[in-house]
């Protein structure tokens, strides 16, 4: 399937619909699992809610000393599984990325930031069953949502790099592992 990864909708709220009408008002659990991860995540900026993402580009917790050109050093690394596809920052200390630090770390480039307490940055439970789901059988509806966080993950790592000194941004994008689950499939049904 040769997809054009560029979103029609704006908003989750207008895949939602989308999905409704074409469902006659089901929206199936795969499918709202996605949607409300996402919905969580255009909220990051609006609602009024701390999360680690409003953590990391606050410029109250940085720690100065330890900064590169003035922002703080990161890791990002994507990945994904059968439960969940998982956005993770690691601090950079010394020169090594870190995935646990001591409180109050005095080489750490964060103030408190410790990514073994704190979890990864965005985590979409069940991304890779529903991508299957879509491959096999899924509706405009289910393209579009895949396409749109494709779009919302590459609009944040791109917020990311500009505020942050991103040294390392490894994984595969949402796309890729859509691309990646499709070739497995048809190696699949082909055997």
């Amino acid at each position: 399937m040769q997809l054009d990864w560029t979103s029609r909708f704006g908003n989750v709220k207008a895949i939602l619909q989308l999905k409704k009408s074409l469902n006659l008002g089901d929206i199936p659990d795969h499918f709202q699992i996605v949607a409300n991860k996402l919905l969580e995540l255009e909220g990051t900026f609006t609602d009024g809610f701390d999360n680690n993402i409003k953590y990391l580009l606050d410029k109250t917790n940085w720690n100065l000393s330890n900064c590169k050109q003035g922002k703080p050093a990161v890791v990002l690394k994507k990945h994904c599984n059968q439960y969940a596809f998982d956005l993770h920052c690691f601090p950079v200390v010394k020169n090594e990325p870190q995935a646990m630090i001591k409180a109050f770390d005095s080489n750490s480039p964060f103030k408190e930031f410790n990514p073994s307490i704190l979890g990864p940055l965005l985590s979409i439970p069940k991304l890779s069953d529903f991508i299957c789901v879509t491959i096999r059988c899924g509706d405009d509806a289910d393209i579009e949502l895949l396409k749109y966080a494709h779009m919302l993950l590459e609009q944040l790592l791109d917020l990311l790099a500009t505020s942050l000194e991103v040294v390392e941004n490894s994984g595969q994008s949402i796309k890729e592992v859509f691309v990646s689950i499709e070739q497995q499939l048809k190696t699949i049904k082909s055997a």
